[in-house]
């Protein structure tokens, strides 16, 4: 018991040292998005470095809270329109 309560405060520690780096990077970026903006090279760079820090931070956390946490898939393409089976027929009832 006393081994399960230790295991839970090291990973709330974890979760709440993850928070604080994410807190710390939006300080960092809020910083330098006034060069970013002056300098493509600088912000193509910035990116490449936050979504290594991301996806660094992503793996610790799901190795801590043993979740597969979602990313965010893009899909490109156009959507196809909805297929609606013919024979379906809704009946609506009054009461």
């Amino acid at each position: 018991m006393v081994n399960d309560l230790s295991v839970r405060e090291a990973r709330i520690a974890f979760i709440a040292s993850l928070a604080k780096s994410q807190e710390a990077l939006a300080r960092i970026l809020d910083s330098v998005a006034e060069v970013a903006d002056c300098s493509p090279d600088t912000a193509k760079l910035l990116r490449d470095n936050v979504r290594s820090l991301t996806s660094m931070q992503e793996t610790i956390a799901e190795a801590v809270t043993s979740l597969a946490w979602r990313r965010r898939i893009k899909r490109r393409g156009k959507p196809a329109k909805p297929w609606l089976q013919p024979q379906l027929r809704m009946n609506v009832r009054n009461s």
